[in-house]
């Protein structure tokens, strides 16, 4: 008898949605988002946004890309910056992505601060004033996976006021427009139809209950790639693993060679379990830093040995809980 479904993980997902805002984006990527943070890492890799982008938008990309390594922190959104922004070599043309997995009225307003803070960096001053100086060109695309319907206005246009003078006077109402993907309006069926590990975690998402999550895992297993099934892995260890019985849990686990990893990742919940229980009872006794300090320790110690395992940086901080740059210094100790 399965008690959590998938259906109670999608309700789940929209409580913590609700506290996104106030929650320090480290603790929301490496705690309570791996969902988002999934969507991030698919996108970060260069194949599978050549695949999302020809799944969603019929476009094979002519250019080659590099990532553009600067997140924008906004100074009224604090704990939001940015997902994703590629540069198209040898041309000034930006791809700016910004996945969503809940519904946010102020994207627009974001997505236009993203917009011109891109071009701040990039833009050349030198040669603003020449006649024929063209600024870069940013290209806006909203992912949203999240569970309730939401329909995002088409153009910036519509979130601003709207006041007509007469006809000799524009009002300069600012045109933004963005390329809106919503998970909303595809079925399971055609995202399996398509190629991108993108469409296949949307199909996952679109599951309502165990037995259906379990038969649509199976059907991505087959048509992925084997390099679209490590994002599988990860998906199902640190994501899906709650709500999967045991015994598919790890009859799901043999299709993949990484049992290693996986006692690894056990072991260490294992562990913090048990430093947990006994941080609870030695708070009467006045011994809590010394625990943390051990438990701290016990996990940097751990790390060490996944980074000797060539694990990935993002495993190792999943698993662990520490930080991307506390695991990018292990490597020089």
């Amino acid at each position: 008898m399965v008690l959590f479904t998938y259906t109670d993980y999608l309700r789940c997902k929209k409580l913590l949605q609700r506290h996104a805002n106030t929650v320090q984006e480290d603790s929301v990527e490496y705690i309570y988002h791996k969902h988002d943070k999934l969507y991030r890492d698919l996108l970060n890799n260069k194949q599978e946004f050549y695949l999302f982008l020809q799944d969603f938008f019929g476009y094979s990309l002519p250019y080659d890309i590099t990532k553009y390594n600067r997140n924008f922190i906004l100074h009224n959104y604090s704990n939001n910056y940015s997902d994703i922004v590629y540069k198209l070599k040898g041309i000034p043309a930006y791809l700016l992505l910004e996945h969503q997995s809940y519904i946010d009225y102020s994207i627009p307003y974001r997505i236009y601060q993203y917009y011109h803070c891109i071009l701040e960096d990039t833009v050349d001053i030198k040669n603003l004033k020449s006649k024929n100086h063209q600024v870069p060109l940013v290209t806006p695309i909203i992912l949203y996976t999240g569970s309730k319907p939401w329909n995002l206005v088409s153009n910036f246009q519509e979130q601003q006021f709207d006041y007509t003078y007469n006809r000799t006077l524009d009002n300069g109402k600012l045109s933004l427009s963005y390329n809106f993907i919503n998970i909303h309006d595809f079925s399971k069926e055609e995202l399996l139809n398509m190629h991108s590990m993108v469409a296949y975690a949307m199909a996952i998402d679109k599951c309502n209950s165990v037995s259906e999550l379990i038969d649509t895992i199976y059907l991505v297993y087959d048509v992925c790639s084997n390099e679209q099934k490590k994002h599988l892995y990860r998906m199902i260890v640190y994501l899906l693993k709650p709500i999967i019985p045991k015994e598919i849990y790890f009859d799901l686990l043999k299709k993949f060679n990484y049992e290693e990893e996986t006692y690894m990742e056990e072991l260490i919940e294992r562990m913090k379990k048990d430093m947990e229980y006994r941080r609870k009872k030695a708070e009467q006794e006045g011994l809590e830093q010394g625990l943390e300090q051990g438990l701290a320790q016990g996990l940097i110690k751990t790390a060490k040995k996944m980074l000797m395992r060539n694990m990935s940086l993002e495993d190792i901080s999943d698993i662990t809980g520490l930080s991307m740059q506390e695991i990018q210094k292990l490597k020089t100790v």
